[in-house]
């Protein structure tokens, strides 16, 4: 590995660690992984004093194992910014749930919890990213990654806390919902005017995948999740290609999600048609470029991924539900 990045995200842990998900029994060595990591990170120079799951060095981490350096991490990002789920607290309250360390989860859930505020839209944190002020609502950036972790750790929540939670998923869902005669979206921003992404990271799919996996019952979150399948359905494949935060196999994964809550066939249906969808993308990314995108979330592994997952209707986004 003489160049190149070593994230999750677009880099090579995320291809050991789709390998390794598909069972090609991989052998690699993390710890040249991790110091190179280390110096990438640092490189970065946005936010080098946090511990990133999808960005950094966390996910790195866990792809070597259950260790007291993982733990350090993680701690370290208790005394910081939440932040979000590519860059911060989020993604290490993931982490500390993958390992078993409830400890560590609980302590960065409060700080968490202490973050939000009541505002117009619900409650939210305010996201401080690349020298701008937010309310964003998607997995990667705002609301429904800070839910996803806590959700995530709903076992080691207390009572109040769960009501909570509850509470501020349907407020803030309900209050940013944006219906049509197609179904229902969400904008990237609390403050937008209107929506105009529909994709993992930004829009509906982000939701439906975050919010289906909700440990409580309740009708009108279930309306609103079938709704914002609707969307994606008649939004169909992405333009932007096939990958999983702002492509074709991301927003399958929200039909994956759905047939995972609803157990309806409509919807595994779907997701195995833009699976279809996604295959051809592939090939035509490939005779256009002549080459693959090697990268989990943005390239060809996070699709072959939702392959798999598909042809056993499982609904398991990558480093996201399962590590």
């Amino acid at each position: 590995m003489s160049g190149g990045s070593t994230t999750l995200y677009f880099g090579a842990a995320g291809v050991f660690w789709a390998l390794r998900y598909l069972g090609q029994g991989l052998e690699f060595d993390v710890s040249k992984l991790a110091d190179r990591n280390a110096r990438e990170y640092a490189s970065f120079r946005t936010y080098p004093n946090h511990a990133s799951l999808l960005m950094g060095d966390i996910g790195v981490l866990l792809l070597g194992g259950n260790s007291e350096l993982l733990r350090q991490r993680i701690a370290n990002n208790i005394d910081l910014p939440p932040k979000e789920l590519l860059w911060g607290m989020p993604g290490t309250m993931l982490a500390a749930s993958f390992i078993g360390e409830r400890s560590l989860f609980v302590r960065q859930a409060e700080q968490l919890l202490a973050a939000f505020i009541d505002t117009p839209h619900g409650p939210l944190c305010v996201q401080e990213l690349y020298g701008e002020r937010h309310l964003y609502l998607g997995p990667a950036h705002g609301f429904a990654g800070h839910m996803l972790a806590l959700l995530r750790g709903w076992e080691w929540l207390d009572a109040a806390r769960r009501a909570w939670v509850t509470s501020a998923v349907m407020r803030t869902l309900s209050l940013n919902a944006r219906e049509s005669p197609d179904g229902v979206n969400w904008a990237a921003g609390a403050e937008d005017e209107a929506p105009r992404l529909v994709q993992w990271c930004h829009g509906a799919p982000g939701m439906a995948i975050t919010f289906a996996d909700a440990p409580f019952a309740n009708a009108e979150l279930d309306r609103l999740l079938a709704r914002a399948g609707e969307l994606i359905w008649h939004a169909g494949p992405l333009a932007k290609g096939s990958n999983l935060c702002h492509g074709t196999a991301g927003n399958g994964y929200a039909f994956l999600k759905l047939y995972g809550r609803f157990r309806e066939p409509i919807w595994l249906e779907r997701a195995r048609a833009f699976a279809m969808s996604a295959i051809e993308q592939c090939r035509a990314a490939r005779r256009t470029y002549g080459q693959g995108r090697y990268s989990l979330w943005t390239g060809d592994p996070g699709v072959a991924v939702y392959l798999h997952d598909c042809l056993r209707a499982e609904a398991r986004f990558p480093t996201i539900d399962v590590f």
